[in-house]
């Protein structure tokens, strides 16, 4: 005679507890399920207001429309968002402008770009990777506009530095003493377009930025 067998994965199912998440929101399905619960166990004696009735089911049809709306719209997005990314990769072999306090030294040179709101003296503060200040340019005076600062890679005892990549910051005040905005900006070549948590992110000169820096884009 043959022993009757067991399933293990059954046992172990029937001995894990069930866990159930609770949820605040109704779905449609679930919202017509309670209606017509409530419409099979009314009190025969005192049926349900018509008025009533009425007002669930317009509730209903208005819950079901908001639901379809958003997945449409969620559609929508998805489409855009695959074009919005097709588009990106043509910025690959442009070089562009951004707004950013990084710059990237290179055969012991580099050019940093001042973009001042206007006339007035800069002053310009250069931190190596650990953020210790290496050279301070300036006080000087420049014009409204975009200005360009060329920045020999030695530091305030003129040694040279080595290539890599630094943080510079502004501060800038006009004749009478008020600080007035300004800020630096850096040029680049694009060599990469990444997607990174549905935001477009360029690298270039080795540093990744959002298009939302972008300035400027030239071939």
């Amino acid at each position: 005679m043959q022993s009757p067998t067991v399933s293990t994965t059954s046992a172990t199912t029937a001995n894990t507890p069930a866990t159930t998440k609770a949820s605040n929101t109704l779905s449609k399905d679930a919202f017509l399920k309670l209606l017509v619960a409530q419409l099979q166990h009314q009190d025969p004696t005192n049926t349900q207001d018509p008025n009533q009735m009425v007002a669930q089911m317009a509730t209903f049809s208005s819950l079901e429309a908001q639901q379809n709306t958003n997945t449409l719209l969620a559609s929508i997005q998805t489409q855009n968002a695959a074009l919005y990314q097709a588009q990106s990769a043509d910025l690959i072999g442009k070089k562009i402008q951004i707004t950013s306090g990084k710059v990237a030294l290179a055969g012991g040179a580099a050019s940093i770009g001042v973009n001042m709101a206007t006339d007035g003296n800069a002053t310009l503060v250069i931190k190596n990777a650990n953020g210790a200040i290496v050279r301070t340019l300036g006080p000087g005076a420049l014009g409204a506009g975009e200005s360009t600062l060329n920045w020999n890679g030695k530091d305030d005892n003129g040694v040279q530095l080595p290539d890599g990549n630094y943080t510079v910051s502004i501060s800038a005040k006009n004749a009478s003493g008020t600080a007035i905005t300004a800020s630096t900006t850096t040029s680049a070549v694009v060599t990469a377009v990444s997607f990174v948590d549905n935001e477009v992110k360029v690298t270039a000169g080795g540093n990744q930025y959002s298009l939302s820096n972008i300035t400027k884009i030239s071939s």
